[in-house]
């Protein structure tokens, strides 16, 4: 039974492994696999669902947030099927909610996990962070603009003193700013469970690039010395949030 137990308990890493690195890089298609159900969306739920498993108790997902998110998600429910609004939102509120399950079943079944995720974390903080600054370098339009401290404008029209802002892998620059500063400080925490000195200088440089990179959508921070014809971006819908945090894509 020893090695049953250790392949399920290793479940809600992979799945962990599978939402961390997909909302970095949207390696996984978002296309429905079956109606409307993901290749996270496959993953995530089997992360709680292996948990209650080997650890069956209430407790182990029990949160002070849970009062808040159950009304949420009561109101979510009632907004879409009652206001008749599309459901794709909901499912990716729905998503949202089973990811911070996923890691809450995950740390209390398994404290020592803290030390997967903070692995995990420089290779998604490096994947989103490498691919801004390589939008700053090569001065790549992104779509998104800033003129002044706060003032967004359209990239096409926005005069000699517009800025071009850097969207990672993401959609958006407010995506890949959140993102970053969520994830980075988990990067940093890698730095302790290496003990070669070298290591954890690797360690605290990928950090420093990420917080780097968010700097490159802050105000006042030009990311491009010129103006350039600019796309548009469109956000992708109805699937995983970036560390949970909304309903576009990466």
């Amino acid at each position: 039974m020893a090695p049953v137990r250790a392949a399920v308990q290793a479940v809600p890493l992979v799945a962990t492994a599978i939402v961390m690195l997909d909302a970095a890089t949207d390696f996984f298609p978002d296309a429905p696999l079956v109606g409307v159900i993901t290749p996270v969306r496959l993953a995530v739920p089997a992360g709680p669902v292996a948990t209650a498993v080997t650890a069956p108790r209430l407790a182990t997902f029990r949160t002070r947030l849970d009062p808040a998110i159950a009304l949420l998600l009561l109101g979510a429910v009632a907004t879409t099927y009652v206001g008749g609004h599309p459901g794709a939102p909901l499912r990716a509120l729905m998503t949202a909610l089973a990811t911070f399950y996923l890691l809450v079943g995950i740390r209390r079944a398994q404290p020592e996990s803290w030390r997967a995720v903070a692995l995990l974390a420089p290779a998604a903080v490096a994947a989103a962070a490498t691919s801004a600054f390589a939008q700053v370098t090569n001065e790549v339009p992104t779509g998104f603009c800033r003129t002044g401290l706060f003032t967004d404008v359209d990239c096409d029209s926005g005069g000699p003193g517009s800025m071009i802002r850097a969207t990672g892998t993401f959609a958006n620059p407010n995506l890949l700013a959140a993102f970053l500063v969520l994830l980075t400080p988990i990067a940093l925490l890698t730095a302790v469970t290496v003990a070669e000195r070298t290591a954890r200088v690797a360690v605290v440089s990928v950090s420093l690039v990420g917080y780097g990179a968010v700097l490159t959508r802050s105000p006042g921070r030009a990311v491009s010395r010129r103006p350039r014809a600019c796309w548009c971006s469109a956000a992708r819908t109805d699937s995983l949030p970036a560390s949970a945090g909304g309903g576009c894509g990466r």
